[in-house]
């Protein structure tokens, strides 16, 4: 526990009780919790701990705020401070208040660009959290964000009743404002003189998150996040596309770990845990020396990821999009007892015409303006290609992610370039680009361009011979101008001309998401979520 924890800076100071009158004016305040580590820290300038004391308890306890929207906000302080004792004395009292554990992830996900996904949080705890975010990072809130949280509190203020509505909105806003500068003052204390010692701690999850680094025969890593709800919860497995990492699902999760009731209908909704992992090469994952990479082999790492993490199988879903989409459907073809169903985003059964050539472009791209027809013929040469492997990283993932962003979120999508409303994802995806190892790059584009699920080899069956349960795919209705789309809907009718045959199979479903591109669990994240928890609430 944090009390009982020394900070290694300071001693603290624990006056008896009797012998202070501060002291005992804390105690007073904090009933039965007595003087904390951070009011024995304060201790140390008597004056200043009695004023502290009296500001702290005006501002937890004597303002108009809601607890659920003052706690929010003192949180997002705390996780972008990293202020650790403040995020443990906190969250219970934010429970208490009405804050869940996906709203808490939210909260706690510092490192995603807000605005958050619709639905999780409330409108005011929305703009709460933007507020007390900007003030926090930037100590300037711009006049957006201001005018958004004064307009959801007057909202309140109406809610409540009563007269002089916009005085009591602009003391809503005014003690909003004080609750961030307070709460950063405090973090900024805690931080500095590592109070109970928690300085060296990461900011807790409200859930269990374990981060692990998995060897896969021996040859290379794998870097994967398990989030746990609950032991009993079913697992849902997702896996990235190539350009990005495993923190790509991020706005999707908080939909995934839920247990509130259906908008619709009102039942009650089960968590799942989740476990995300970076496929070889991208994000912290390594690549294998020597040994080649397929689609059939990031198949075979996330069937020896869940052995290695002792995973119970089969799992609820494997869902994966693009490079991480063919994948999943190449698990469902080769390792098909580890899972109850597949759901395939974005992605194609085998590789089009043409995209071979495609990809040849853009890794001479990343070169600096290397032909297809080199890079088939001869290879990057070990990165001597072209203007070299130090010209790939520092430029040429760039231009690389200057290229392909457009390309994923089209017009009118909402995280396209210049959108006001969610262009911080574009920036955060572009970046992601940037800093996918370039040789994570090239394998994947190879295993992308040279791949073909229909087909049977000594390790894998037909795609459509495959016993898993149930099969979904999904497309972004922009991607590629529709036509990933129409391409899912030939596999559905091709895979059901087959399924149809046994009386007992369940058919392929194919769904699309409306004004999203190439991957909407990021840009209409709400939509998708809806239609990937009907799909796995179903069974």
């Amino acid at each position: 526990m944090a009390a009982n924890k020394a900070s290694r800076v300071i001693s603290g100071r624990y006056p008896p009780a009797g012998t202070s009158q501060i002291g005992d004016a804390i105690r007073a305040r904090r009933g039965a919790r007595g003087i904390t580590p951070l009011d024995a820290a304060l201790l140390h300038v008597p004056p200043v701990a009695g004023g502290w004391n009296s500001l702290l308890g005006a501002v937890r306890s004597q303002g108009k705020l809601p607890g659920d929207v003052r706690e929010l906000m003192i949180l997002r302080v705390a996780a972008i401070n990293r202020a650790v004792f403040e995020w443990i004395q906190h969250e219970p009292v934010g429970r208490t208040d009405g804050l869940n554990t996906a709203q808490l992830y939210i909260v706690r996900d510092e490192a995603t660009p807000l605005p958050p996904a619709p639905g999780i949080l409330t409108q005011l705890q929305t703009s709460a959290l933007m507020f007390a975010d900007a003030s926090t990072r930037n100590v300037k809130v711009g006049e957006t964000l201001t005018i958004a949280l004064k307009r959801d509190l007057e909202t309140l203020a109406r809610e409540q009743g009563g007269e002089n509505v916009e005085e009591r909105t602009e003391d809503l806003l005014a003690e909003a404002a004080l609750v961030v500068a307070t709460y950063n003052m405090v973090s900024r204390f805690l931080v500095a003189v590592d109070v109970a010692g928690l300085g060296d701690d990461e900011v807790p999850w409200p859930l269990e998150r374990m981060e692990h680094f998995v060897d896969i025969s021996s040859s290379h890593k794998i870097h994967a996040i398990k989030i746990t709800v609950s032991q009993d919860a079913p697992w849902i497995v997702l896996a990235n596309s190539l350009l990005t990492n495993l923190h790509m699902w991020e706005y999707l999760i908080p939909y995934l770990i839920s247990d509130a009731p259906d908008t619709v209908s009102g039942k009650p909704r089960k968590p799942y845990n989740i476990l995300i992992h970076s496929q070889r090469g991208h994000g912290k994952s390594t690549l294998p020396d020597d040994s080649e990479t397929t689609i059939t082999t990031l198949a075979s790492d996330m069937a020896q990821l869940l052995s290695s993490l002792e995973i119970p199988t089969p799992v609820h879903a494997v869902v994966g999009v693009s490079q991480g989409g063919a994948a999943s459907l190449a698990l469902a073809r080769g390792y098909p007892e580890v899972t109850r169903s597949v759901v395939a985003c974005d992605t194609s059964p085998k590789t089009a015409p043409g995209n071979k050539e495609a990809w040849a472009g853009r890794i001479g791209l990343v070169y600096g303006g290397v032909s297809p027809e080199e890079i088939l013929n001869e290879g990057v040469k070990g990165g001597q290609v072209g203007k070299g492997a130090d010209y790939a990283v520092k430029v040429g993932m760039g231009k690389l992610a200057a290229a392909t962003v457009p390309r994923w979120f089209p017009k009118p999508s909402k995280c396209a370039d210049g959108e006001a409303e969610k262009g911080e994802r574009y920036r955060w995806v572009a970046e992601m680009i940037e800093k996918t190892p370039v040789n994570g790059f090239v394998v994947g584009a190879g295993a992308l361009s040279n791949y073909d699920l229909y087909q049977e080899d000594e390790k894998s069956r037909r795609l459509f011979k495959s016993p898993v349960d149930r099969v979904l795919l999904i497309a972004g209705s922009l991607d590629g101008g529709g036509n990933v789309g129409k391409g899912l809907q030939r596999l559905m009718d091709e895979w059901n001309a087959v399924r149809c045959r046994d009386p007992k199979a369940k058919l392929v479903q194919y769904a699309e998401i409306p004004s999203s591109g190439h991957l909407p669990m990021i840009d209409e994240v709400e939509l998708f979520a809806d239609v990937l928890r009907d799909f796995v609430d179903s069974f």
